[in-house]
């Protein structure tokens, strides 16, 4: 199992461009945001001090939260070519079973997103910190290393479950485009959570990344929220901007953002087991 997550970083990493596509899934809502939407967010938001600083560890958050979900996609489109060119059938001949080749691909895309997710942050955080001279304490990016791991085993986990039911590459490619579109109002960057609806707001607490997205914006703009601002204007932005949610009325902390994080990773992890094993059973029906 050891040699297949090897194997398949190696295949992940080994084509640049395929790398820098990925990236630009989620890149591309930064080279928006900077083109065309900073200057007509700040002038909207004159009344909040530093306000380009915290629209931009705003975006941050969200952004790198959109990278989890688009490149562990990217890299399970392995998993599809192997069944589509028979591959993972070869891989039953060994004592790898369905179930440990499954988890193989999870951890693999798990690592690949970690990664792309902390090289996003990189690119965004040289930019902003060049730019306008945003700052993040130590302490709080090593939190953030916890949150980021935790959100990209939640969005591998997600999208296997996804990819367990696509057989062609044409169709995970067109899924593909589908998945970078929805990510960003799935992590509520693309619209703040306090615009959506109560049935969106639903919707998004059902996505794991939404919570490393809120994890890491009560991370990044702790220092602004609670240095520059009144009370009643922090709780304002706490609740339009989503750093932290409610569920039955309660507010997370960012403790418990982690745990709900962990508990959904339990979960999505029995859905696959089971998934997997439906799955086998089928195949050896078939075959026999």
């Amino acid at each position: 199992m050891v040699a297949l997550v090897k194997r398949n970083i190696k295949i992940y990493f080994s084509s640049i461009p395929g790398v820098i596509m990925s990236l630009l899934g989620a890149l591309i809502a930064f080279f928006i945001y900077i083109g065309f939407l900073q200057k007509n967010l700040e002038s909207s938001w004159q009344h909040v001090a530093n306000a380009a600083q915290l629209l931009d560890l705003w975006m941050m958050a969200g952004i790198v939260s959109i990278a989890g979900i688009t490149t562990s996609f990217q890299a399970l489109g392995q998993l599809v070519k192997d069944r589509e060119t028979r591959t993972a059938d070869d891989m039953r001949l060994t004592d790898l079973s369905l179930s440990k080749q499954n988890l193989a691909y999870a951890i693999s895309s798990s690592i690949v997103s970690f990664l792309m997710q902390i090289i996003t942050f990189i690119v965004m955080d040289v930019y902003f910190t060049a730019v306008d001279k945003i700052s993040i304490s130590f302490g709080n990016r090593l939190l953030a290393l916890i949150f980021t791991a935790l959100g990209a085993i939640g969005a591998t986990l997600l999208n296997e479950i996804i990819v367990l039911f696509i057989h062609s590459s044409t169709t995970f490619s067109r899924l593909s485009a589908v998945i970078g579109a929805i990510s960003g109002f799935a992590v509520a960057t693309y619209m703040p959570y306090g615009t959506l609806s109560s049935t969106a707001q639903t919707l998004v607490k059902l996505v794991p990344s939404s919570y490393e997205a809120s994890a890491l914006r009560s991370l990044f703009l702790n220092r602004i929220s609670e240095n520059q601002m009144s009370v009643s204007v922090r709780n304002t932005m706490i609740s339009y901007l989503g750093i932290h949610f409610k569920i039955n009325g309660f507010q997370l902390t960012r403790a418990d953002t982690g745990y709900v994080m962990i508990g959904m990773i339990l979960i999505l992890s029995l859905v696959i087991i089971l998934a997997s094993l439906v799955i086998g059973k089928r195949k050896v029906q078939i075959e026999s």
